[in-house]
C-alpha cells in the first residue's frame, strides 16, 4: 500500500497520468461488451483518469484564485472576467456547481505554496495532503474534509498534533470512501480543538428548523434540519419500526443466528414498501400516536439511544461522545445530560460491566452482545453501508452449527442485504485488533484485497 511517507515535495502534477490523454469516448469499448472483471478494471482506471484530471485542476485553480486575490481589485482575473470571486470564475468556466468551485478554491488555496508579504516562499499549508493530491491517489473530496476540519482545529491545536492528524487522515483517505474520511476527519477535529465542541455543537442547534411546501403533484414536502441530539431520537423512532419491519416476513434462515420460518405461517406475506416509504409511514404513526394518545407514554418499537463515551470524558464532563448513527459528535457534557433520560444507554468504553461471552451454549446473540458489536461495527460492518445496528441481524462468523461460539470474536453485524451477499458470493471475514476486514472473491478482485470495515479508527492524541 502506497503511503503519504513515500509522496515527495517536489512531486508535479504532470508526473501523473495526464488528463489530456483521456481517451476519446468514441474510442472506448462497449461496457455491455466487458465481462465484470474487464467492466471493474476500467472503472478504476477511468478514476485514476479522473484523480489525475482533478490534480489538475487544483493546480489550474490555485492559479485563478492568486491571480484573483483581494489586493488587486478591479484588476482581478475574475473581476475583469464579470466573476464576483474565484470559485464563480471556475462554476462559470466548467459549468459545475458553486459548491463544487468553492470546494476546488478551498483545496488548491490549502496545497498551494505560500508567498509572505516579503516575496518569500513557503509550503503549503497541508503539504501531505498537497502531496497526495499531486499524485493524484486521494479524490478531491477527501482532500477537501481533511483540509476543512484541520482548518477548524487549528486555531487551539498543536502543530504536531495537526501534523500526525492530516498524516493519519491521508493514509485512511488512500483506501476509503470519502464519507468514511468525512466523519473520521471530523473526529480528528473535535479530539485536536476539545474546547470547540460546544461551540459548533451550539451553532448546530440555533440552525435547526422545520420546512413545508406544497408541490405541484400535490404531495406535501418537509424539510427538517436537526442537531445530533434531536436527530439521535428521531433516527431511534424511525429505524426501531424500519427495523421491525425489515424482520416481519420471515425469511428462512437455518444458521447464522436468525431465526427460521414460522410453521404456523405457511404462506407469509412480504413487506412490498420501499425503505423510503417505511421511514415515511413511521413518522406518520409516530404523529397519530401523539394525537391519540393521553401523553403518558407512546406504543411504539423498542427504541434506544446508544451514546459512548470513554471513562475520562463521563468523569470530567470534557471531550466528545458518539451517538449511534450520527457521525457529528456530541459535547461530553451534553452526553452527560442525557444520561438522565430513561431510553438512553450510555455505552463508557473498556467497561460493558456484562458478561458478553457465550460460548457455544447459546445460539443467538444476546442484547449485551449486539449493543457490543454495534459499538465495534457502527451498524452493518461492510464499508459504506449506511444501515443503522437496528437495520442489522447478528452472524456468525463461522456457523454456530460448526461449533462456532456465540461470542463477539464470532459476531458481526450485517444487513439481510450484505448477509446474503457475502455468503452467496464468498466474501471472507475476519476481525483483526477488533476490527473487520472483508476479502473479496475472485470474481470481484483477483487480487483478494482485504477491505476495512466497521468503524474508523479512532483518533488519539496525546496530553501533557
Amino acid at each position: 500500500m502506497n503511503t503519504p511517507t513515500a509522496m515527495h515535495p517536489d512531486t508535479d502534477v504532470e508526473s501523473a497520468p495526464d488528463a489530456a490523454s483521456l481517451p476519446d469516448a468514441a474510442s472506448l469499448p462497449d461496457a455491455a461488451l466487458l465481462t465484470d472483471a474487464a467492466l471493474l478494471g476500467a472503472l478504476e482506471r477511468g478514476f485514476e483518469l479522473r484523480h489525475a484530471a482533478d490534480s489538475r485542476l487544483v493546480r489550474l485553480a490555485a492559479e485563478v484564485v492568486q491571480r484573483s486575490r483581494s489586493s488587486l481589485g478591479p484588476d482581478g482575473l475574475a473581476s475583469r472576467f464579470g466573476s464576483t470571486s474565484a470559485a464563480v470564475l471556475l462554476a462559470d468556466v466548467g459549468r459545475i456547481t458553486a459548491a463544487e468551485g468553492q470546494r476546488l478554491c478551498r483545496v488548491a488555496e490549502a496545497t498551494a505554496d505560500r508567498v509572505t508579504l516579503l516575496g518569500e516562499r513557503m509550503p503549503p499549508a497541508f503539504p501531505v495532503v498537497a502531496d497526495a493530491v499531486s499524485a493524484a491517489i486521494i479524490p478531491i473530496d477527501s482532500a477537501n474534509h481533511i483540509v476543512m476540519a484541520l482548518t477548524q482545529a487549528s486555531p487551539r491545536a498543536q502543530r504536531d498534533d495537526l501534523d500526525a492528524a492530516e498524516l493519519a487522515l491521508v493514509t485512511f483517505a488512500l483506501e476509503s470512501p470519502a464519507d468514511m474520511v468525512r466523519a473520521l476527519a471530523a473526529r480528528w477535529r473535535d479530539a485536536l480543538d476539545v474546547d470547540g465542541i460546544e461551540q459548533r455543537e451550539g451553532l448546530l442547534v440555533e440552525r435547526r428548523s422545520l420546512r413545508r411546501s406544497i408541490l405541484a403533484n400535490g404531495m406535501k414536502r418537509y424539510r427538517l434540519d436537526l442537531d445530533p441530539v434531536g436527530s439521535a431520537y428521531l433516527d431511534a423512532a424511525i429505524d426501531a419500526q424500519v427495523g421491525q419491519a425489515i424482520r416481519a416476513p420471515h425469511f428462512h434462515e437455518s444458521d447464522h443466528g436468525a431465526p427460521d420460518a414460522d410453521a404456523t405461517d405457511p404462506d407469509p406475506v412480504p413487506d412490498s414498501r420501499t425503505l423510503a416509504q417505511i421511514a415515511a409511514d413511521a413518522v406518520v404513526e409516530l404523529a397519530r400516536h401523539a394525537i391519540s394518545c393521553d401523553g403518558a407514554s407512546v406504543p411504539l418499537p423498542s427504541a434506544t439511544v446508544v451514546v459512548r463515551m470513554t471513562l475520562d470524558s463521563l468523569l470530567s464532563g470534557l471531550g466528545e461522545a458518539q451517538i449511534d448513527g450520527i457521525e457529528q459528535p456530541i459535547s461530553a457534557r451534553t452526553a452527560r445530560h442525557l444520561a438522565a433520560d430513561a431510553h438512553l444507554i450510555p455505552a463508557v468504553l473498556n467497561g460493558m460491566g456484562e458478561v458478553l461471552d457465550f460460548g457455544v451454549s447459546r445460539r443467538l446473540f444476546s442484547k449485551a452482545q449486539r449493543l457490543a458489536l454495534a459499538e465495534r461495527d457502527g451498524g452493518c460492518a461492510v464499508a459504506g453501508c449506511a444501515r443503522p445496528p437496528s437495520h442489522t441481524e447478528a452472524h456468525h462468523l463461522r456457523w454456530w452449527s460448526h461449533d462456532g461460539a456465540t461470542d463477539l470474536a464470532n459476531g458481526i453485524l450485517l444487513c439481510i442485504k450484505h448477509h446474503h451477499t457475502v455468503h452467496r458470493d464468498g466474501w471472507g471475514i475476519e476481525v483483526i485488533d477488533n476490527v473487520p476486514w472483508f476479502t473479496p472473491p475472485s470474481s470481484v478482485d483477483v487480487r483478494h484485497r482485504p477491505r476495512r470495515g466497521g468503524r474508523p479508527p479512532v483518533p488519539t492524541v496525546r496530553r501533557e
